[in-house]
């Protein structure tokens, strides 16, 4: 294939530009080079691989669940067998991983190879020995071919990180790094084009911007039958992806889907609830099961914005759409679902009031997440700010539910203070005293200008608008149009 060609087809390619030139500085390299490649499941990381190098020669070898390692050299001396050709090496036996890495070195020293070791954690056991046995081969063997490129991946970034990036056996090997994330809306937006900003949004809120979950909905001919078809069929695929998702990221530990299930339960919860949860469960790290939690994506971590980052107030919740979706729409009538019970009429699982209502609360998390886009519409990206939600002590004493959805505290002295509406009808004038309640409760000790925001995926009524209360609306329309890059951004407080 020409240079021309390969271009065009990174241009097809939706997103991942700079993941894309990652991979090409990690091939075209004059030396040998490890790429580090991971994310959760079904993010599009091996579609990203062979997408780059598919004119590389490519030995890919997978690992698979619950195997032993002898069952998983077994596996790849099969895989090796097939992507060099030679089914005499299916006669051969490896007693431990060095002895096959080194005959693998002998078979590419020279000219231009990708190793590929697809689903890491499984092939090492969420072991130490794999990658330090691969790393001895490496120093002395494979490295010394200058065309070759080591690509390890894996689905589950807490090991990945912690016991390949980070470890002592690969540290500073001539080592890239991609940390794939979901699509952004805006790259959502691309991949599911010809929908209304409504559509796309909601399937973005529901499922988030994993790309295989999104091809899910595409086939559908609108994004609520597809979720409901999807979901609420026997052996829909989101129906049985949760489970898949946790095998494929912790393997068996329950410590993790404890946190995640309890976090299900409540809209969120402080570090001293999780503790007290995690210990009736039988003990555990809570500190690392959290950070391995956040590292994933499952949940986040925050504070509000005028709070330090180690505060007492830190809440936690789920952070990926799709399993808060799952725990509060699929989980319920896992019985009915598997029994068949919504075959012929999926979409009467879905009680639209309530999903409606989920859909507000998820939007919410979607705008403080993305705080930068609505900085960048109301036009003050460029002055430096702390953006959060807003809620302390007295606020909670007097309302325990009491939250306001989003604030900046801005340097040129102005707290904008946002309010967030996903309703199907244009927000009407009761916002304003909904508003007003929250802003009593809401210090102001520099006295600083209040500006107002109403961020509704609708618009305001006539009779609100006619109010003149708030210095700026902002609807769906504006979010999709924005110019700002909403790509890799992090809740920022």
């Amino acid at each position: 294939m020409t240079k021309r060609k390969t271009e065009l087809n990174h241009v097809q390619f939706i997103g991942r530009t700079s993941e894309i030139k990652t991979i090409e500085n990690a091939s075209n390299s004059s030396e040998a080079n490890i790429l580090v490649v991971y994310g959760r499941r079904r993010v599009g990381k091996t579609e990203l691989i062979e997408h780059v190098l598919s004119q590389r020669g490519l030995i890919k070898l997978e690992g698979v669940e619950n195997n032993d390692s002898k069952a998983q050299r077994y596996r790849v001396v099969y895989q090796l067998s097939k992507a060099l050709n030679d089914k005499q090496i299916t006669h051969m036996h490896f007693n431990t991983w060095m002895e096959l890495f080194d005959f693998i070195a002998e078979k590419i020293s020279e000219g231009k190879w990708t190793l590929y070791f697809e689903e890491v954690q499984w092939l090492a056991e969420y072991k130490n020995e794999f990658i330090s046995d691969l790393k001895y081969v490496w120093d002395n063997a494979l490295r010394r071919n200058p065309e070759l490129l080591l690509v390890l991946c894996g689905s589950s970034p807490s090991f990945m990180r912690n016991q390949v990036v980070h470890s002592k056996a690969l540290y500073n090997r001539s080592m890239y790094e991609i940390n794939l994330k979901e699509f952004s809306i805006r790259e959502t937006n691309e991949f599911l084009k010809n929908r209304s900003f409504r559509e796309i949004m909601d399937a973005y809120l529901t499922i988030g911007g994993i790309p295989e979950y999104l091809k899910r909905l595409k086939k559908h001919s609108s994004i609520q039958i597809g979720i409901c078809e999807e979901s609420f069929k026997k052996d829909s695929y989101f129906s049985n992806e949760k489970q898949r998702i946790f095998i494929s990221s912790f393997a068996s530990n329950v410590h993790y889907e404890a946190i995640v299930d309890y976090l299900s339960q409540v809209k969120f919860a402080s570090k001293q609830d999780l503790e007290k949860h995690i210990h009736a469960k039988g003990g555990g790290s809570l500190t690392n099961v959290l950070k391995d939690l956040e590292m994933c994506g499952f949940i986040e971590r925050y504070v509000p914005y005028q709070a330090v980052e180690n505060s007492n107030l830190v809440r936690y919740c789920i952070a990926d759409n799709y399993l808060r979706f799952y725990f509060k729409f699929i989980a319920p009538l896992s019985s009915r679902i598997q029994q068949g019970d919504y075959n012929n009429a999926p979409l009467q699982a879905l009680n639209k009031e309530s999903y409606q209502k989920w859909l507000g609360f998820s939007f919410e998390q979607f705008c403080r997440k993305h705080s930068q886009i609505i900085a960048a519409i109301i036009g003050f990206s460029a002055v430096r700010y702390k953006s959060g939600a807003f809620f302390n002590r007295n606020s909670i004493k007097e309302n325990s539910g009491y939250q306001i959805d989003l604030i900046f505290d801005r340097a040129d002295h102005v707290l904008t203070v946002c309010e967030i509406k996903y309703t199907i009808a244009k927000t009407g004038v009761e916002v304003i005293e909904e508003l007003e309640k929250k802003l009593r409760l809401m210090p102001n000790q520099h006295n600083k200008t209040i500006e107002k925001v109403l961020i509704s995926a609708n618009g305001a009524s006539d009779a609100l608008l006619s109010q003149g209360y708030f210095d700026r609306i902002i609807t769906l329309d504006a979010i999709f149009s924005s110019s700002y890059t909403s790509r890799g951004l992090k809740l920022e407080i």
